[in-house]
């Protein structure tokens, strides 16, 4: 036989589930060389016949120009009912084979060598595939302050394993509304990496199911990219060409995952994560099994504070706050929230004051630190009616340290002093 290339060799051992890069491949052929010439070898050319591997390849059937020893004893002479059962060790004399002996043993030196380089180009891209599932671990612990702010409801998982369906799971955590999930999808293509929002979109699922959420490239937090920019943000900051691998933020409704789980009737549920094109499903990724992340919450109590805007003449009741280390549930009230929440209502207009007052208190309103810094939750993404209530929730990427909240204000309105 020839001297199998590294890449056939791979081949044979199902080596397509770590793709190696062509650096890795080289480095994986000079360690093969290397080792054969520290085993006292020649490093055979890459298509020329081996000597070592040409001879002797069957025992039974070989014709070698060296006479067997009549000392040595031949095993087809023997009635196997007299041997069965027994091991018995054949004398040596030293009057063997000995060019035939040299032979194997180089031969089976020569496979030890290219086994030693196979199992190391397979170890080099499992590493490397590995490798990128803790550095993006690392990466989002710094990312989202989670490290800083006890953000102890923020999950990170056991990257060490192999992927399902090439979906990793790498952290998760619930603002109590949102079930956040970070994730690693592989392989994806540089072309395909850059062109999310041109022609490239994702979206994850619990499997089965039609309950699905968005998902986004996991971009630093806080940077803004221009028109025309995204794709290089995503190849920068995303993705990863050596293992073609691209980092995911997926989020999913908390009160519809629970809603699923129910139905399947268990406490965890399969995650999956798909890619359209051009409109269409192209990829799926996973299933894996997730379940829901608990909730980190701190509950604030305003007393049902009253709170007069003068610029709009109006009035709100602060009854409290539900803060989470990514978002918060302001819980007010005011004149016809039940009609303007629930949607019945035929002018909208003399509602509009009412919407802007909402706004405006989860803008203006401001969490203050123990270290004297600021925190403004912002403008509600969602809202509803519950209980008498309207929740306002809202949500940001990097955590905030909930334990060290010690006063909540509105202009002059004190809400909550530690």
């Amino acid at each position: 036989m020839r001297k199998a290339r590294i890449s056939e060799l791979m081949d044979g051992y199902g080596a397509e589930a770590y793709p190696m890069s062509a650096s890795h491949a080289a480095d994986a052929g000079r360690v093969a060389a290397l080792t054969m010439r520290k085993l006292g070898l020649d490093a055979p050319d890459q298509g020329a016949p081996t000597h070592a591997m040409n001879e002797h390849t069957n025992d039974e059937h070989t014709n070698d120009e060296h006479a067997i020893d009549k000392h040595v004893i031949d095993k087809r002479a023997i009635d196997k009912r007299t041997v069965t059962g027994t091991r018995r060790a054949v004398p040596d004399d030293g009057r063997g084979v000995p060019e035939r002996n040299a032979h194997m043993k180089k031969k089976r030196l020569i496979t030890l060598a290219l086994a030693a380089a196979l199992t190391l180009a397979l170890g080099i891209a499992a590493c490397a595939a590995w490798s990128i599932h803790t550095a993006r671990q690392s990466e989002l612990r710094a990312e989202l302050g989670v490290g800083e702010n006890d953000a102890s409801g923020y999950v990170e998982y056991d990257v060490s394993g192999e992927p399902d369906g090439g979906l990793v799971l790498l952290s998760a955590a619930s603002d109590g509304s949102e079930q956040r999930i970070y994730v690693n999808i592989s392989p994806i293509s540089e072309a395909e990496a850059g062109a999310y929002m041109d022609t490239v979109w994702y979206g994850c699922r619990v499997d089965g199911t039609t309950i699905g959420g968005n998902a986004v490239p996991a971009l630093p937090v806080g940077e803004a990219v221009a028109s025309g920019e995204m794709s290089a943000s995503v190849l920068r900051s995303a993705y990863d060409a050596e293992t073609q691998t691209l980092t995911l933020q997926c989020f999913l409704d908390v009160n519809s995952v629970l809603q699923a789980m129910q139905s399947l009737g268990t406490e965890t549920f399969p995650l999956s994560v798909q890619m359209y094109a051009d409109g269409l499903l192209t990829r799926s990724f996973g299933p894996v099994s997730f379940a829901l992340t608990e909730e980190q919450l701190r509950v604030f109590d305003f007393g049902h504070a009253l709170y007069h805007d003068e610029e709009l003449n109006k009035d709100i009741e602060l009854v409290g706050l539900d803060l989470t280390p990514f978002g918060a549930v302001w819980k007010v009230n005011y004149e016809g929230a039940a009609e303007l929440q629930g949607g019945k209502y035929t002018d909208f207009e003399p509602y509009r004051p009412w919407c802007e007052l909402e706004d405006r208190v989860m803008r203006e309103a401001e969490i203050i630190f123990s270290d004297g810094t600021v925190f403004s939750t912002g403008a509600s993404l969602s809202s509803c009616y519950e209980n008498g209530t309207v929740n306002l929730w809202i949500s940001w990427l990097k955590a905030i340290d909930i334990s060290d909240v010690q006063r909540i204000v509105l202009g002059d309105l004190v809400l909550w002093e530690a």
